[in-house]
């Protein structure tokens, strides 16, 4: 999984710099100090609707990043209106990674974002509830126009909303210090700002006119100020390997193998509040993890299953599109005739891991998009299998969290789908694992608008294998 987390900005009162001047900025997105791996162009004008002032604002991200040997292509473009005192009011915004292609549209009124998704020729609306001050935020730079200038001390919460993954959060920045950083030789006054959601922390340093110089993000991203000469004359890169390392955990201890039945692990490194679930294939024992692989098929209730489980697992959200016909007509035709639920869950995942090619790709996954391409990395895989389950009327989710990689020969950050058969069983259809091996740690389940917890993970969890049998 290659998500970033969100670097959200604000405007909380005053005279706001943006509504009455335009700004053309360039921000560089490195792995290291040195690896470029991307830009950001910003563009902004004053513009006021109804006589309220605002500022327009024109983005254009790309990245190119050489992942696990191949290089793997994003792009973000798009527009936005906000008002200097309400935020992000309007937006229309397109991704493209590789060939899969998304546009997500709206507007923000009386606390509410009105928006369509257009994916694999659909469109989906759907509705998101707000405060009455959003933030246009996201970890690829898209906030640097709306940071204001803040005081050492100041500590501001507000609604964050990010296009990319279209999530919301709610934001807590603080404002901790005053710092000089060194910009093209020339000493820089700045305030450095410091950013949390969920746990998921951000620090951007922040100069007088308001401008990010630099941001530090979870996944090792560093967002720099750099000029249109510097993106132009980027050179091809090689794989450094920082990249690969920020979605690794290497462990200690005993090897890994994934033909074992019994993995038994100690997890450290994690803030107190970052729990682990527990279920029939992971649980605690003192201070040690075990982790056990599942026998498949049906199996008496011996995990709780409430009425709200069924209203969560069941029900279509934007990118799980279990009740579109497309999705529902597939579905039904990869069980056939069975009535058993555990049977048609094996026969889907069969298919999944059949027909879906494996490749990685920097996207946000859709299953109408997915079915229409029937390519992608773990994210796809999950996600249309969830779709198919939820159209046949299984409970289903997608659980986010670590798998062993003989090629990495280390932990990669990963996603598969859980079925409810009486109790929650794993399946892997990008490994094609029928039920998953004792490898997947699960740190938590959810859609792809929760994803971005991940990263409260990454860069602090550590793992020695104390077990394996």
């Amino acid at each position: 999984m290659y998500r970033e987390a969100v670097v959200p900005r604000l405007y909380h009162g005053g005279t706001w710099k943006r509504a009455a001047m335009p700004e053309d900025i360039w921000l560089g997105l490195f792995f290291g100090e040195d690896q470029l791996a991307g830009s950001v162009h910003l563009q902004t004008a004053p513009s006021d609707r109804n006589d309220e002032e605002g500022t327009s604002l024109k983005a254009s991200v790309y990245l190119d990043l050489p992942l696990f040997g191949k290089k793997t292509h994003f792009a973000l473009t798009g527009t936005a209106w906000q008002s200097a005192l309400y935020g992000l009011r309007e937006f229309d915004f397109a991704l493209r990674a590789e060939e899969h292609d998304m546009r997500l549209t709206g507007t923000v009124d009386a606390g509410q974002i009105n928006a369509v998704m257009h994916t694999a020729g659909e469109e989906v609306p759907f509705t998101l509830p707000v405060g009455s001050k959003l933030l246009l935020s996201g970890g690829l730079g898209l906030s640097a126009v709306t940071l204001p200038h803040m005081q050492p001390g100041e500590v501001v919460y507000l609604d964050a909303f990010d296009p990319a993954t279209m999530s919301l959060g709610k934001a807590r920045l603080e404002a901790l210090r005053h710092e000089v950083l060194q910009v093209a030789g020339e000493a820089v006054e700045t305030t450095l700002i410091e950013t949390s959601i969920g746990g998921i922390v951000t620090r951007a340093w922040v100069s007088k006119d308001e401008e990010i110089v630099r941001a530090e993000t979870p996944l090792g991203l560093i967002i720099k100020k750099i000029s249109p000469e510097d993106v132009l004359k980027a050179e091809e890169r090689e794989d450094s390997g920082v990249a690969r390392e920020a979605l690794t955990v290497r462990a200690k201890g005993l090897p890994v193998a994934k033909d074992m039945n019994r993995l038994v692990l100690r997890i450290s490194g994690l803030n107190e509040t970052l729990n682990l679930p527990e279920d029939s294939r992971q649980h605690r024992e003192g201070d040690l993890w075990v982790f056990e692989r599942q026998e498949p098929g049906k199996a008496a209730a011996t995990e709780p299953f409430s009425a709200s489980d069924a209203d969560e697992y069941l029900a279509p959200d934007i990118f799980i599109q279990s009740s579109h016909p497309r999705i529902q007509e597939m579905a039904a035709s990869i069980a056939g005739e069975t009535e058993d639920p555990w049977i048609a869950a094996v026969q889907l995942h069969d298919w999944v891991y059949e027909h879906v090619k494996k490749v990685h790709v920097l996207s946000v996954p859709s299953a109408l998009e997915v079915l229409e391409r029937l390519e992608g990395d773990c994210n796809e895989h999950a996600v249309l299998y969830v779709a198919f389950a939820r159209a046949l009327k299984i409970p289903s989710r997608v659980a986010i969290g670590l798998v062993w990689s003989d090629e990495l020969n280390a932990f990669g950050y990963h996603a598969w789908p859980e079925v409810y058969t009486g109790r929650w069983i794993a399946l892997d259809p990008t490994f094609g694992e029928r039920y998953a091996s004792p490898t997947h740690i699960k740190l938590f389940t959810g859609s792809i608008d929760q994803w971005a917890r991940l990263m409260a993970f990454v860069g602090k969890i550590e793992i020695e294998v104390v077990s394996v049998s």
